[in-house]
């Protein structure tokens, strides 16, 4: 059976390790620290704890696969420091929001391919540092290639848990999380509400209208957004789906952490400088939450 080393002991590196250990899938979850400890799961009305160890705790080429679970800013630090750890033949996979980072990862991962996650889970940490799982969603991971059939070490790791799929078309996938994640996040953070307050009586308010308009016709320029619904009506839905979720970012902003906006708006705004687009409410949002 796959034996999973999940590097990030936040919020969605604990969900995952408690979702494993629930379904008595091998995991080691770790942090960079130096002690061991112990990360709190509240799943609803049970409270479960899930063992964190430290990375220098292994011992070399010992991780055969290893899934990042940091923020993207932190992506490349984390790579760097699992690789006296990884054997040669390490599967790499990550679950970062965003786009921007993949240049920066390629000179350390010597070959390897890196697989990609994207989730739709709500897991937020309180102020006693326990992580409170939202909402189980739905995680898709895939590989760059684009290939359709899901490798053993994913069927034997996470098929059996209900919210994983493997997905063929994972760069698509990628995508369109992409273009949702920058019209909602960015207002949620910088209006401090969760998701479903983006919207006035069930439909979209005048900032998410305002920003999806903007920001459409930009993101189908290059390729980001191809689905045939239009970004506002698909962006108003998710926010229906997810109405008393906290964003990721929000989260980030309430707890005084960098956010991921670099990696979100702030790719976008540079993409889209290349094609001589303007998008000044995409802008103003970089500056008020870089």
């Amino acid at each position: 059976m796959t034996h999973w080393h999940i590097l990030g002991a936040g919020a969605m590196g604990s969900l995952i390790a408690y979702r494993m250990n629930l379904h008595q899938r091998p995991c080691t979850l770790l942090h960079h620290h130096r002690a061991s400890g112990k990360q709190v799961i509240i799943d609803g009305q049970w409270s479960r704890t899930v063992a964190v160890e430290p990375l220098n705790s292994l011992s070399a080429t010992s991780i055969d696969h290893l899934l990042l679970t940091t923020k993207a800013g932190q992506l490349v630090d984390a790579l760097r420091l699992s690789l006296p750890y990884l054997s040669p033949g390490a599967i790499i996979a990550c679950t970062a929001n965003g786009l921007g980072f993949e240049d920066a990862l390629e000179g350390l991962l010597s070959g390897r391919v890196l697989h990609r996650a994207i989730s739709t889970a709500g897991a937020y940490r309180d102020a006693q540092n326990r992580v409170h799982i939202a909402s189980l969603g739905l995680i898709r991971m895939g590989s760059p290639n684009g290939r359709k059939e899901a490798p053993r070490w994913f069927c034997d790791s996470f098929e059996t848990l209900e919210e994983w799929q493997w997905e063929g078309a994972i760069q698509r996938a990628i995508a369109e999380k992409f273009a949702i994640n920058c019209v909602i996040n960015p207002l949620t953070a910088h209006l401090r509400c969760r998701n479903g307050e983006l919207l006035i009586d069930d439909v979209p308010g005048p900032d998410l209208t305002a920003l999806c308009r903007e920001s459409e016709s930009a993101l189908r320029a290059l390729g980001l957004w191809s689905d045939s619904r239009d970004l506002l009506g698909s962006a108003a839905e998710v926010c229906r789906q997810t109405a008393e979720n906290h964003s990721s970012m929000l989260q980030d902003v309430l707890t005084g952490r960098p956010t991921e906006i670099t990696f979100l708006n702030g790719e976008l705004l540079r993409r889209a400088q290349l094609l001589g687009l303007e998008l000044p409410i995409n802008h103003a949002l970089v500056n008020a939450l870089s």
